[in-house]
C-alpha cells in the first residue's frame, strides 16, 4: 500500500522550512540593489547639492559685482564684470555651462528696473552611479540672482594700492562705516583669526578678503571680492602748491617756551636744512599760524605739554639735506586743535607719534593756508618717501583724533592705541594700512560732515532676488 501524497510532502516541506539559504540569497540581492541605489542617490545627490551651492554663490557674487560696477562704469562694463566674476568662481561658459546677465531683469518683481542686474547660470552635471542604475547620466542645475544698488556706505579705512591688515587686536570696531582696498591681491583685506572681536558695516575690495568669514568677524553688509575700485576723495591734495620761501637766517635749532618759534606769517621765511626740535622745558605753547620747513625735520619731545590752536606744519622734502619729517614722542600731553601736518615735495619724509600719555589732534574746518586742507589732520604728498612706514602711530595711551588722514603711495601703521574719548570723524586713505594691538579705538565717520572732512563713499549693492 503506497503512502498518501500528503505524507510524502511533509518531510520535504519541513526540510525547506529549515533550509533558508535560497531565500536569503534572494533577499540579499534585492536589498543590495536598494542599497546601491541609496548610495548612488547619496553620492550624486551630494554632488548636485554642492554644485548648486557653488553656482548660486557665483550667481549672487556676479550680480552684486555688476550692480556695484554700474556705479562708476558703463552698463556694458557692468555686464562684463558679472561674467568675469562668474568665471573667477569656476563657471566659464562652455559645453556644460551657460551664463546670462541682463539689465533690466527679464522676469520677477524687478522686471523693467534698469538699475537691477539679473544673472542666470545653468550647469549640466554628470551623474555616475545614479546614471548607471537609473539611466539618467546627467542633470541640469539652474540658479538665478538679482542685485541692485541700495543706499551708500562710508569707508573709514581705504588702501589705495596695497592692503589693509588687522592682527593682534582686542577689538576693532568700525562704527557705521566699512573697510576698502583697491589692491587686487589675494589678501587685499586680511583680518587675522588671532584677534578679538571685529565689526564693520562691510568690506569691499578689488582683490579678495582673507578672514571675512571668521567667527570673530561681524559685517552687517557682508563683503565683496573683485569689487570696483573706490574713488579717492582726497585726490585734489596731490596738487597742493609747494611753498618755497627764503630760509631763515636764525641759527637756533632748539625752541622752548622762553625762545619763540616764529610762524611764517611773522617772518615770511622757512626753517631749512637742519633738524629742529621743540623741548627743553615743561610746557610750550605755539602761536597760531603756518610753520614751514624745507629739507628739515621737526621733533617735539621730552615735554610735559605742547599746545597749539590753529597751527599748520608744512614740511617740504626734495631729497637733499635733512629728511622732511615730523615727530612727536615721549610727551605727557600733546594738544593741537585746528591743526594740520602736511608733508609735501618730491621726497616727503615720515610722520610719527610715539609714546604719548595723552594727545588730541583735531583738524580745522577752514585751513588758512589752503582750502584743500579743510578737515585734514595729516596729508603727505603722493610720492615715495624714504623709510617705512610713512605714518606711524604707536604706544599712545590716550589719543583723540578728529579729521582726515591721507598718505597715498605710503604705508601707515597704527598700533597699541586707546581712545577713551573716541572721535566721530577719522577716515584713513593710505597706500596700505597695518592695524594691530588696539583695545579701545573705534573708527567712525558719522561726524565728518560737521568737521568739513571728505569721506570715501560707495553705493552698497544688495541681492533683492
Amino acid at each position: 500500500m503506497h503512502p498518501l501524497p500528503t505524507a510524502r510532502l511533509r518531510p520535504a516541506a519541513e526540510r525547506l522550512r529549515r533550509d533558508r539559504r535560497g531565500a536569503t540569497a534572494i533577499l540579499f540581492a534585492l536589498s543590495g540593489t536598494a542599497l546601491l541605489g541609496a548610495i548612488a542617490l547619496a553620492a550624486d545627490g551630494g554632488l548636485l547639492y554642492l554644485t548648486h551651492r557653488r553656482a548660486q554663490s557665483a550667481a549672487d557674487t556676479a550680480a552684486i559685482a555688476a550692480a556695484s560696477a554700474a556705479e562708476t562704469r558703463t552698463k556694458a562694463a557692468a555686464l562684463a564684470a558679472a561674467g568675469e566674476v562668474a568665471q573667477l568662481n569656476g563657471f566659464r561658459p562652455g559645453n556644460d555651462t551657460t551664463f546670462a546677465v541682463r539689465s533690466p531683469p527679464a522676469s520677477g518683481p524687478h522686471q523693467g528696473n534698469d538699475r537691477a542686474y539679473e544673472v542666470e547660470i545653468t550647469r549640466r552635471q554628470p551623474l555616475s552611479l545614479a546614471g548607471a542604475l537609473f539611466r539618467q547620466p546627467e542633470a541640469d542645475i539652474r540658479v538665478r540672482a538679482v542685485a541692485t544698488l541700495l543706499g551708500t556706505m562710508q569707508v573709514c579705512m581705504l588702501a589705495l594700492n596695497g592692503s589693509v591688515s588687522f592682527s593682534n587686536y582686542g577689538q576693532v570696531e568700525a562704527r557705521g562705516c566699512g573697510i576698502g582696498a583697491n589692491g587686487t591681491g589675494s589678501n587685499a583685506v586680511n583680518i587675522s583669526a588671532n584677534g578679538g572681536r571685529f565689526s564693520a558695516q562691510g568690506v569691499m575690495t578689488a582683490g579678495s578678503c582673507t578672514g571675512c568669514t571668521g567667527r570673530n568677524v561681524t559685517l552687517t553688509e557682508g563683503y565683496q571680492n573683485n569689487a570696483p575700485r573706490i574713488a579717492n576723495p582726497y585726490q585734489g591734495l596731490d596738487s597742493l602748491q609747494v611753498p618755497d620761501p627764503p630760509c631763515s637766517t636764525s641759527t637756533n635749532t632748539s625752541f622752548n617756551s622762553h625762545v619763540e618759534m616764529p610762524a611764517f606769517e611773522q617772518t615770511g621765511t622757512a626753517f631749512c636744512n637742519k633738524a629742529y626740535a621743540i623741548g627743553q622745558d615743561s610746557k610750550v605753547e605755539l602761536d597760531p599760524g603756518t610753520y614751514i620747513f624745507r629739507n628739515a625735520s621737526l621733533t617735539i619731545s621730552s615735554l610735559s605739554q605742547l599746545r597749539c590752536t590753529g597751527c599748520t606744519f608744512i614740511l617740504v622734502g626734495t631729497g637733499t639735506g635733512t629728511p622732511a619729517s615730523f615727530s612727536a614722542q615721549n610727551l605727557s600731553s600733546f594738544i593741537c586743535d585746528d591743526c594740520t601736518i602736511a608733508l609735501l615735495g618730491s621726497r616727503p619724509g615720515q610722520v610719527s607719534f610715539t609714546s604719548l600719555s595723552s594727545a588730541r589732534i583735531t583738524a580745522p574746518r577752514v585751513n588758512r593756508y589752503d582750502a584743500r586742507l579743510n578737515g585734514m589732520i595729516i596729508t603727505r604728498a603722493n610720492a615715495v618717501g624714504s623709510g617705512s612706514p610713512a605714518l606711524s602711530m604707536s604706544n599712545l595711551s590716550s589719543i583723540e583724533l578728529a579729521g582726515g588722514i591721507y598718505v597715498p603711495n605710503g604705508h601707515a601703521k597704527i598700533s597699541n592705541m586707546s581712545a577713551p574719548n573716541p572721535s566721530s570723524c577719522l577716515p584713513f586713505v593710505v597706500g596700505s594700512l597695518e592695524v594691530g594691538q588696539l583695545s579701545n579705538f573705534p573708527f567712525d565717520t558719522s561726524g565728518c560732515a560737521g568737521r568739513n572732512t571728505a569721506v570715501p563713499e560707495i553705493k552698497v549693492p544688495r541681492l533683492v532676488e
